[in-house]
């Protein structure tokens, strides 16, 4: 039995071993720069779904309708154009106190105050949330409310530089995060998300690997979702320290996002920090001057997790340059040292004979 085990687990081994080598980066970073370069293409598919939905709301007089249509469009504009999304949200809230109803005013309070925090507007998002009724909530405005709450104490805890108010924050991220679990669906993305946070945190990788593999057997290739999950997946190998499987599902996550004119560019950036660190300069410096036109699009003020990544690659970019430089001129003063003294060798030379 001892014998059989131990040909099971090492047996098994080089089988995940080889799905991990058989991954073709190159071919991956070909993909997408062949999407960057159909970039156009895609956001003018998304503008045409935009257009469509947009002259329905137009057209509809029912006001159930219309906040369907303008949750819609929200949603379209969520991850490609900060302020028109912002909009659309007014919209939902004013549209669903017309209707007088509290449960899908609170909800929509809650996307915006998500919206608000996730573009750097915390005020605006503490703001959004203080004014909801949380007892008019259903299960999904709950979602919706805490996963608010979770986000902007993580933005302040992020981002503050005194150390009570940043522990503070956290642990009342922490809490929030238990009610989003609690209240959301198993097998759901906010479940899923928040689930691999919290075994990674636990160190639990393996469970956390497993899990967001699940995850992306759930969701459909190409998709703003697929892309999501993605971006979770590389976080977990980022976690186990397996560079190439860290790289290839950030580029996966990039693809789907690109491939979906999202603008709100996440992956992309993290992609190109580990390229410039391997010293693909050109491509990182490529992909990081594409993701901050996309996420300038977003938002007119770029985030900091975002600027610090095109530092990175800028600094690791110039430092490429100069050490390339130092190499060219310690290869030339060698070079006009051995030509010196090959001349004073001649002079020398030429001396002697005469």
């Amino acid at each position: 039995m001892r014998y059989l085990l131990l040909v099971v687990v090492f047996g098994f081994a080089p089988v995940v071993e080889a799905q991990d080598e058989s991954i073709d980066l190159e071919a991956l970073y070909q993909q997408i720069d062949d999407a960057i370069s159909q970039s156009p293409q895609y956001v003018a598919e998304l503008e045409g779904r935009i257009t469509g939905s947009r002259d329905r709301l137009l057209r509809e007089e029912s006001l159930e309708k219309r906040i369907q249509i303008a949750e819609e469009l929200f949603q379209l504009y969520s991850s490609y154009r900060n302020d028109s999304a912002l909009h659309y949200a007014e919209l939902c809230i004013s549209l669903a106190d017309s209707l007088r109803r509290p449960d899908l005013v609170g909800r929509f309070r809650s996307l915006l105050a998500y919206q608000c925090s996730n573009s750097d507007m915390d005020n605006e998002s503490l703001e959004q949330l203080r004014l909801v009724k949380r007892s008019a909530l259903d299960s999904l405005g709950l979602v919706d409310y805490y996963h608010a709450w979770m986000h902007v104490y993580g933005e302040l805890g992020s981002y503050t530089q005194r150390e009570h108010l940043r522990l503070d924050y956290f642990a009342q991220q922490d809490a929030y995060r238990d009610s989003v679990l609690m209240v959301a669906d198993e097998g759901s993305e906010e479940w899923l998300h928040l689930k691999v946070d919290v075994l990674c945190a636990r160190q639990l990788y393996q469970d956390a690997l497993a899990l967001s593999k699940e995850w992306l057997k759930m969701v459909t290739d190409g998709t703003h979702e697929s892309a999501y999950a993605a971006f979770y997946c590389s976080m977990v190998y980022d976690r186990l320290k397996n560079h190439d499987m860290t790289c290839y599902w950030l580029g996966r996550s990039a693809l789907d996002d690109i491939k979906c004119a999202v603008m709100n560019q996440a992956s992309l950036l993290f992609l190109a920090e580990h390229l410039a660190n391997d010293g693909d300069i050109d491509r990182a410096l490529r992909y990081v001057e594409f993701a901050k036109a996309c996420n300038l699009a977003f938002s007119p003020q770029m985030r900091a997790y975002q600027v610090n990544s095109v530092v990175n690659v800028i600094e690791k970019s110039s430092q490429v340059s100069r050490d390339q430089t130092r190499i060219i001129l310690v290869f030339a003063s060698v070079i006009i040292f051995l030509l010196l003294m090959a001349l004073i060798y001649t002079i020398v030379f030429y001396r002697r004979r005469r």
